[in-house]
């Protein structure tokens, strides 16, 4: 009885951490920029959102997708580690958590 306990407390925090991310419409990188330590971005059809501070933990590699994929004309989806990330408002404070891709 306990180990179903446990197992359906652990089932329902595994659902509400993978819940708790927002990911913004997939669309074509039209601008990136550098201000100072962080690192902006606009999609099409989308506002400028920001991607992250230049010295933060997985920023670097998350400008380098964004980068290759605005250069291939390749669609790219961002995503953000809050389930309340609004994707159509500006927001240049809250960082980027992923970045994925596509090969069409």
């Amino acid at each position: 009885m306990k180990l179903s306990t446990f197992l359906i407390f652990v089932t329902f925090f595994m659902s509400a951490i993978v819940d708790a991310r927002t990911d913004c419409p997939s669309a074509k990188v039209v601008h990136i920029q550098i201000e100072g330590n962080n690192i902006i971005y606009k999609q099409e059809n989308a506002p400028w959102r920001g991607l992250g501070a230049i010295n933060n933990t997985g920023t670097k590699e998350r400008y380098s997708a964004l980068l290759a994929a605005q250069v291939s004309g390749r669609k790219v989806l961002v995503g953000y580690n809050n389930n309340s990330y609004d994707c159509n408002v500006m927001n240049y404070s809250e960082p980027a958590y992923v970045v994925r891709t596509f090969n069409q």
